[in-house]
């Protein structure tokens, strides 16, 4: 398959997560947002279990007899489901581009976090990345009429920090087991399962409002989590690492141009600045580190 092939993928799927955004927001008029998540989660299992029987029913089968990998998916399931959760909370009172740029601060925390917890050598690229991203993240988030930060944006933080530690653990676990369905399979049917008697408890969802909303939840479940999620494996297992860092963080651009196209979420010059800022520095995080891999290769 050809790099270009390659890249195409990489850029649907940023496209597909980023227009999600604008699904996940709208999607919650007749239902809860964890009613909407677990629908959305469970949609994304039932997609992947094609590919993971075709692929990898052997790794499947392996995994209940292996209790290291048992951990690490269940903790990237926690990092996964509970980021997912704030997200979808956050949308609630937030505007998608804020949802957005804020949630993609995770790229310059999971360098931070192999700092600290796996004693990792860290570029100094990201301490620059970090200060792009908390100045643009002020631009974008402080509302001078009030004088104040919106709690859903405030929020959105752990929602990233979240998904640094599903990121984590993902890597931690493909480095051992070369198994990207099953892993996948696993982290979805674990959310569905741990957001399902919840939702059933705080939301009492009706099969009336999930009609109501079918549109939103298949998007964000099979296109979002099912499909784009295996874009991104094959499209990354044959593009440079630089090139696929820039497609895949066009997904926040893509977001906020769908929050002003399809729902009128127009941003100030001020938080368009705010993003600019965040999207230089989630860039600086994932390519200045490459340079200094590929010096030595």
């Amino acid at each position: 398959m050809s790099i270009i092939k390659g890249n195409i993928f990489l850029l649907i799927a940023s496209f597909i997560w980023g227009t999600a955004f604008v699904a996940q927001a709208t999607g919650m008029e007749f239902i809860g947002p964890l009613t909407f998540t677990t629908a959305r989660f469970f949609l994304g299992a039932i997609t992947v279990i094609p590919l993971l029987l075709l692929y990898e029913l052997n790794s499947f089968n392996k995994n209940f007899r292996n209790p290291g990998a048992n951990l690490i998916i269940l903790i990237a399931s926690c990092g996964l489901g509970f980021g997912a959760i704030i997200q979808q909370y956050a949308l609630l009172y937030t505007d998608v581009s804020n949802a957005a740029f804020i949630t993609a601060l995770y790229v310059p925390m999971v360098p931070i976090a192999l700092k600290i917890f796996f004693k990792k050598d860290i570029h100094w690229s990201i301490w620059l990345a970090v200060f792009l991203c908390l100045l643009g993240l002020y631009f974008l988030t402080f509302d001078a009429s009030v004088g104040t930060v919106k709690f859903s944006d405030i929020i959105l933080i752990f929602a990233a920090i979240a998904f640094s530690v599903q990121i984590i653990c993902t890597d931690l676990y493909l480095k051992k087991n070369q198994a990207p369905f099953t892993l996948a399979f696993f982290q979805y049917f674990i959310v569905f399962l741990a957001t399902l008697f919840p939702a059933i408890l705080l939301e009492k969802p009706t099969l009336q409002g999930l009609k109501a909303e079918y549109f939103e939840v298949f998007y964000a479940g099979v296109l979002s989590v099912g499909i784009a999620y295996t874009l991104q494996i094959i499209g990354q297992n044959i593009t440079k690492p630089a090139t696929t860092a820039i497609i895949l963080s066009m997904e926040a651009v893509f977001a906020a141009i769908a929050g002003w196209v399809i729902i009128n979420q127009t941003m100030s010059e001020t938080k368009i600045f705010g993003c600019f800022l965040i999207f230089i520095g989630i860039i600086i995080a994932q390519i200045f580190p490459l340079k200094k891999i590929n010096k030595y290769e």
